[in-house]
């Protein structure tokens, strides 16, 4: 479930692949008003009570440093209220959303609704978005008709706290995986995934996550998340890079996704996903356990 949920938070833009596009860091940038992306802690963006309106939000354990999410019972379903995520594209132009307000210097972007999701985005001039939204995925078959009034009310609230810099930074203790790049720690083992050697490289803004690849197949993930380690029975204990690590596949209905994990410190873990095609678990698991014993080889010592 923990997978998949990251999974489909991940690509709600197009996100700029290969180098960074050109930025302004001036007013009205993620870099000026938001300081350090990496940094961020994307819990200080909303207080739970400015949601009051519709019912009582509950905050959640934390999942990423990337993102944070509040759980809010209305109508007979829980609502999950999901924001701060970071992604860059090309231009306004690639948003796959409309302008719908200002917030001071930053635009607030709405997506065409479905009906158990309402998604906004809100867009600083350096070309980074930050995504907000309200969707029912654990209530299936139910409806709720201000859904779409959560999302508007919470990117609102963040986007004046945005402007108003009331937004709070992490201190990563030694040993964290957090200031970690992503992107650097995957060099020499990219060509061991079938067709994914030329690939483009997919950056996040706050380097906990990135994606070789695609979307689809074949492609390569690591991200660096805030979860137990998988208690599915299929998981498969081994020793990666001298590390206790676990392997296992998620049944995603269609391409074969496997996943090699490792833990950190506290809730910290390093997870390796490897999409491939369909009905080609040994290869995927293989691929993802030689990414993962380099990634380990350079986590910081945890013991």
């Amino acid at each position: 479930m923990f997978v998949t949920a990251l999974l489909l938070l991940s690509g709600c833009t197009s996100q700029v692949s290969g180098a960074p596009a050109a930025t302004r860091p001036g007013p009205g940038s993620a870099a000026e008003l938001l300081g350090d992306a990496g940094t961020v802690d994307s819990c200080s963006l909303l207080d739970p009570t400015s949601l009051d309106q519709f019912g009582t939000a509950q905050p959640q354990p934390q999942e990423s440093y990337d993102y944070c999410w509040l759980r809010l019972p209305m109508s007979d379903a829980q609502v999950a209220v999901r924001f701060g995520l970071l992604e860059r594209v090309r231009s306004l132009d690639d948003v796959p959303a409309r302008q719908i307000e200002l917030v001071g210097p930053l635009r607030i972007l709405e997506a065409s609704p479905v009906p158990d999701r309402c998604a906004r985005y809100i867009f600083f001039i350096d070309n980074i978005t930050l995504a907000v939204s309200a969707d029912t995925a654990d209530s299936p078959n139910t409806t709720v008709s201000s859904l779409c009034s959560v999302t508007e009310k919470a990117t609102h609230t963040i986007a004046q706290n945005i402007v108003a810099k009331k937004i709070e930074h992490h201190a990563y203790p030694p040993s964290s995986f957090g200031p970690l790049d992503a992107c650097k720690a995957v060099v020499t083992t990219l060509g061991q995934i079938p067709g994914l050697a030329a690939a483009e490289t997919t950056a996040y803004p706050a380097h906990h996550q990135c994606r070789w690849g695609t979307a689809t197949v074949p492609s390569l993930t690591l991200r660096y998340v805030l979860s137990a380690p998988s208690a599915a029975a299929n998981v498969h204990h081994e020793t990666i890079a001298g590390r206790t690590s676990g392997v296992y596949t998620v049944d995603i209905n269609g391409p074969t996704l496997c996943v090699a994990e490792v833990a950190g410190i506290g809730r910290e873990l390093a997870q390796v996903i490897v999409r491939t095609a369909p009905g080609t678990t040994a290869t995927a698991c293989a691929a993802a356990r030689i990414v993962a014993g380099e990634v380990w080889s350079k986590l910081p010592v945890t013991s």
